[in-house]
């Protein structure tokens, strides 16, 4: 079980990340009749916004080191950026396995 939950830690998102990226994916793409000209830059600009937040909400809210929770960051951070919101389906996997580890207790350092 241990192994589990640091599989959890390593790939899992914490909720308030993976939860305010699926709810900003969802809101950014309701209408496919604008096009994807228009909403592809408003997507990015918020998409990289909220990228540097996740990466300090990952750095500290899930005691990460800084290459992971910039790795995780920046994959999220595309995920949103890509005008549908079918790839928030990952982000919601990834939001499961970070409940998993943070009720788990098992946040620790991995500098």
């Amino acid at each position: 079980m241990n192994k589990f939950i640091e599989f959890c830690q390593m790939v899992g998102l914490h909720p308030l990340v993976g939860f305010g990226m699926i709810a900003v994916d969802a809101m950014l793409f309701p209408v496919d009749g604008i096009g994807f000209v228009v909403t592809w830059p408003i997507s990015t600009a918020i998409a990289l916004v909220l990228t540097v937040a996740s990466v300090l909400i990952q750095k500290n809210g899930m005691r990460e080191s800084w290459g992971l929770a910039l790795g995780k960051g920046l994959i999220i951070g595309i995920i949103t950026a890509i005008p549908t919101p079918l790839p928030s389906t990952i982000t919601f996997i990834g939001t499961g396995l970070g409940l998993v580890a943070s009720l788990s207790d098992g946040k620790k350092s991995k500098e």
